[in-house]
């Protein structure tokens, strides 16, 4: 004999002639305990897991953009902007690799050794390796998130990222605005002239301006989840810079226009930028060394490198956006005032 008394998911039900409490979880008669107190929890404990496994077997007959694609609303909502776009650019050209039928289920490492077999000699280690990193990403949310129960990725061993090392020299430089349109001109100035990330460049609004005290204003950059106290990153003008946007801002604008924008009137993407650089290399005949090629972040190397021994490590990593050591935002606040004085001495 029994007592089924309830429908309720969570409410086991007594089997007189045992005296245990029940319940049938996943077609599955469970004999739960005989206190009924105890019953109730282990009930709910069967519930919650049987409810898991259900949506971890529902997501892994997904297919994996569907799995991206909710990993990056959670990017987009917390992290940079620039973040959020370098991501999906590298999700997408995975997907261009892995196709975009393939089902999280059958996602294994075998499937990101082709993706760096594919991008061999087509782009960097360093661009190869984080295209990689951000796919195994997508599983290790899924799972920190209870959509999957682990990573298939792991222990994937990624291509070794070199450190840059090459400068560009004033002639390089040049050279290469001579090649470019004057739009393009503009975007190469700005980068030289401050040692700014290319995105942080691209990505540049006019709400961000402050033509009054000649600053950038950054409140969304790529180090800001990593600060203690969020802070905006301030990016003091050059005079030659401020002059160049006190022109540019004469053209009608909103707050929310680029400022950097093609000869289109259009912002610039990532891989609008990476093939007018490879373009502007051919044209300005500008070869690679040690293996090296110049491209838009080389300036800002170039920007470090000559600003070593005019300021000290610790104003320059405040100067570039740099957070990488505890003691610079807890001994050290810099103002716009500051900063700028940095700028000079750092530029000569």
């Amino acid at each position: 004999m029994s007592s089924k008394t309830s429908r309720d998911p969570y409410e086991p039900w007594l089997q007189k002639s045992s005296g245990w409490w029940c319940k049938k979880v996943g077609g599955k008669l469970e004999y739960l305990a005989k206190d009924y107190k105890a019953a109730k929890h282990k009930l709910s404990q069967l519930v919650h897991a049987a409810q898991a496994n259900s949506l971890t077997r529902d997501w892994l007959e997904a297919p994996f953009s569907n799995l991206a694609d909710e990993y990056l609303e959670d990017v987009n909502a917390r992290r940079a902007p620039a973040t959020y776009s370098g991501y999906r650019y590298q999700l997408v050209r995975a997907m261009k690799i892995l196709g975009v039928s393939i089902r999280v289920r059958e996602l294994k490492r075998i499937h990101l050794a082709k993706i760096e077999q594919q991008m061999t000699g087509k782009f960097s280690p360093a661009t190869i390796r984080d295209t990689i990193a951000v796919v195994q990403q997508v599983f290790n949310w899924a799972v920190r998130n209870d959509l999957l129960e682990k990573n298939p990725l792991v222990g994937y061993q990624k291509p070794v990222s070199l450190g840059r090392s090459r400068i560009m020299t004033d002639d390089e430089f040049q050279a290469l605005l001579d090649a470019a349109d004057l739009s393009f001109q503009r975007f190469l100035l700005a980068l030289r002239l401050t040692g700014c990330r290319p995105g942080e460049v691209r990505n540049l609004t006019w709400d961000m301006v402050d033509l009054n005290d000649g600053l950038w204003i950054l409140r969304k950059h790529k180090t800001v989840t990593m600060q203690r106290t969020p802070a905006p990153r301030i990016i003091p003008m050059p005079e030659k810079l401020e002059i160049l946007c006190r022109e540019l801002a004469k053209a009608a604008h909103k707050p929310s226009d680029h400022v950097f924008v093609n000869q289109h009137g259009k912002p610039y993407s990532k891989d609008c930028v990476v093939r007018k650089m490879a373009r502007l290399r051919t044209k300005a005949g500008i070869k690679k060394k040690a293996g090296e090629n110049i491209i838009c972040y080389t300036n800002r190397h170039t920007y470090a490198t000559n600003a070593i021994g005019r300021v000290s490590d610790t104003e320059l990593a405040e100067l570039m956006g740099h957070t990488s050591t505890e003691t610079l935002r807890r001994y050290l606040h810099l103002d716009a005032t500051r900063l700028r004085e940095i700028q000079k001495r750092a530029q000569g």
